[in-house]
């Protein structure tokens, strides 16, 4: 058909049968003479009129062409329009409908954004004000009611204006109308600053000459809440629930609000020397290396610890940790003096406002590391309130300090109520990420207050200060420690490493496997046992052994040894040491001590004090023939050269072993006649049927034999 008509005049060409064409003349061509438009008519495509229609189409077309250029050539133009069929009208409606509800979409998502933000915008209004009313509070209380220097104290500790004006409403209500209200932020660090020039006392507030800065809070070696809150946290995940020496809950609390009830510099200083042990260099926050951030806080800690505070129960606290942190660094012989001074004081301390359950976890706290660390280092002899002489520990140094009077462990402390948690922690952040579960920290340290009570006996009894150790005396500890281990609460039974046992809790039983074995060695080592007496008594000591090594791979599994306590590292070559004496074939003595150095050496990252620990071992192993693989250094590391003074800094004597000889002497002639009647009496009497039974099999699954391989 055609496209365009003469004269320059366009038509379209009609392609669909079902529209319509309408040709009207202008306006001004009807009112001359009407002509009414000219329609053509749609032409049903039926199947009878489609010939027709097809041969019409042509002429319609034609007519159409002549009819325009008729009226054309009268000088006047005309419109063509086109009206599409109702289907093309509803079809472009409904994409309209669709792109407006797109649209109506985007605009609702675009209302919620902005009214969301609205939203945190009302809230940070809010708490700009809420801010701003707090300050005024603080602000007004500055220089009206003997505040200052505490005010002062809080805010360089880091508080907020909230928490320090909700500390104000508690001591006393703050008047609805201030006298004068500075103005924001501003105005706070103006009265702050110049109230600080003003400042030139000794009770605390010292201006640094160097820096012109005041010095406040609780140490000064660091003002990183990051790192502080990094080092409390890597305390009271490993050091804290198997050294438990004061109440961590009372000791945050009063941290947090200045309260020097339970805080003060001189622990938090020791707290944070402790801790430096456990820290990887990359969490030090750029404030230094470790070591020079350990001294700073160590050389802190010394310095809060003053005369006119030496009776005070925070002081007491802040020795036993400064011993634990001073141990840790290698320097055994300095830090039994720490040690010595906080159970001598201990004795005399002053509550100070503490509760009678703070002070009964230090009591005891300090007490059981006291008996710890003599097994350590067995060369002290102390004088007790009698006069005679005690010995005890988990290497046998003599004790010095008094014997605790007969009462039950723990009287003042609920042991069910805490809700203390535990997680994995080792670097920060990882507060955030990790999961909880409850740590049982008190139960346990109940526990092992319990069972250095029958430790303190044991080695007592092997000073002769309950005279000779007859085979009754003997046994009747040893049937003791195995009560002790049956009433274990089933919380603290668990040690598989299917169950997940915390640390503290695998350490506790390593802890009584090391004590078992060393009650029973003096003995093995008299000369006065033979035949199948000698037999059993190295049975039952192997089997302790063998059990606390098993254990020992597990937490070394689970947690790594690089957060193990430098008196578990004693635990660990203590056990070592009888598996290659006395049974040197299961497991194999080699694997004995490429795992006991290869621990030592995982631990020696943050603890100077295992170098030298491994040296003695490993002179130890050369003394019974073990024959080590050529790679050893492979897996214990190159293992230093060190000397008399680097061994009397880690034990305070020569040797780690206990000193055999100094029991033997208060051994019974006649313990070995006497051991078999006496073994039926008091180990398989009928009092404790379930007891007998283990004591006598002593039987127990070992899972040691790829002790290395796993």
């Amino acid at each position: 058909m055609p496209e365009h008509a003469g004269d320059g005049d366009r038509l379209t060409t009609l392609t669909n049968h079902q529209a319509s064409w309408k040709i009207q003349a202008p306006a001004q061509l009807r009112a001359a003479a009407p002509v009414p438009p000219v329609v053509i008519a749609p032409i049903a495509a039926t199947a009878a009129d489609k010939k027709v229609l097809l041969e019409n189409e042509g002429l319609q077309a034609l007519s159409l062409l002549l009819l325009v250029r008729n009226v054309g050539e009268r000088g006047k133009s005309f419109t063509c329009r086109y009206e599409p069929h109702t289907k093309i009208h509803k079809e472009s409606l409904l994409a309209e409908i669709a792109n407006l509800r797109r649209d109506n979409t985007r605009l609702q998502t675009l209302n919620e954004e902005v009214s969301s933000a609205a939203s945190d915008l009302q809230e940070r209004a809010q708490g700009l004000q809420d801010s701003h009313d707090w300050q005024k509070i603080v602000l007004d209380t500055i220089g009206r009611n003997g505040h200052d220097r505490e005010i002062i104290k809080r805010l360089r500790c880091g508080e907020t204006p909230q928490s320090i004006a909700g500390w104000l409403t508690q001591q006393h209500p703050i008047q609805p109308h201030m006298h004068r209200v500075p103005g924001g932020t501003h105005g706070l660090i103006e009265i702050v600053t110049a109230f600080e020039e003003s400042l030139r006392s000794d009770d605390g507030y010292r201006l640094s000459k160097e820096s012109d800065t005041l010095q406040t809070g609780w140490t000064s070696v660091s003002s990183s809440q990051t790192l502080l809150g990094h080092l409390f946290d890597l305390y009271f995940t490993w050091v804290h629930p198997i050294h438990m020496l004061f109440s961590e809950t009372d000791f945050r609390e009063s941290y947090e609000t200045n309260d020097e009830t339970y805080c003060s510099s001189a622990l938090v200083n020791a707290i944070c020397a402790m801790a430096c042990h456990l820290m990887d260099q990359k969490d030090t926050d750029g404030e230094g290396d470790i070591e020079t951030l350990g001294t700073g806080f160590m050389n802190q800690a010394r310095q809060g610890v003053q005369p006119q505070n030496y009776m005070t129960l925070c002081s007491v606290q802040a020795l036993a940790v400064m011993y634990l942190a001073e141990l840790s660094s290698g320097k055994a012989r300095s830090a039994t003096g720490y040690l010595r001074a906080s159970v001598e004081f201990l004795k005399v301390a002053e509550l100070d406002g503490q509760s009678p359950k703070a002070r009964e976890i230090s009591l005891w706290g300090i007490q059981t590391l006291n008996t710890y660390q003599s097994r350590a280092n067995p060369d002290s002899v102390p004088i007790l309130t009698n006069g005679s002489r005690s010995s005890t520990g988990i290497t046998y140094q003599k004790l010095y300090a008094p014997e605790l009077p007969p009462m039950p462990e723990f009287r003042h402390v609920d042991l069910f109520s805490n809700h203390a948690v535990w997680r994995f922690y080792r670097y920060n952040g990882d507060q955030r990420k990790l999961p909880v579960r409850p740590s049982h920290a008190i139960l346990t340290a109940c526990h092992q207050a319990a069972l250095f009570q029958i430790i303190h006996e044991s080695l007592n009894l092997y000073c002769g200060l309950r005279g000779a150790a007859t085979a009754e005396a003997v046994l009747t500890l040893y049937r003791r420690y195995r009560d002790w281990e049956e009433d274990l609460p089933f919380i603290l039974k668990a040690v598989d490493e299917e169950a997940q046992p915390l640390p503290h809790i695998l350490y506790l039983h390593v802890q009584y496997h090391v004590a078992v074995l060393q009650h029973l060695t003096p003995m093995l080592q008299s000369g006065l046992f033979g035949g199948s007496n000698l037999q059993e008594l190295q049975r039952m000591v192997v089997k302790h052994a063998q059990q606390g090594i098993e254990i020992m791979e597990h937490a070394r599994r689970l947690y790594s040894a690089r957060y193990l306590m430098p008196l578990l590292s004693f635990c660990a070559i203590h056990i070592g040491d009888a598996l290659i004496r006395y049974s040197p074939h299961e497991p194999p003595d080699s694997d004995v001590v490429e795992f006991c150095l290869g621990l030592l050496q995982q631990a020696s990252g943050g603890f100077a004090i295992c170098g030298p620990l491994q040296e003695l071992y490993r002179r130890t192993a050369y003394e019974c023939g073990v024959q080590l693989p050529a790679n050893i250094e492979t897996i214990t590391g190159q293992l230093g050269n060190y000397g008399m003074d680097d061994i009397l800094d880690a034990c305070t004597r020569l040797d780690y072993k206990q000193p055999v000889d100094q029991s033997v002497r208060h051994i019974a002639d006649n313990v070995a006649e006497e051991w078999p009647s006496t073994w039926e009496q008091v180990v398989n009497s009928p009092g404790r049927p379930s007891s007998a039974k283990k004591l006598s099999t002593g039987e127990r699954p070992l899972r040691i034999k790829s002790l290395l391989n796993e």
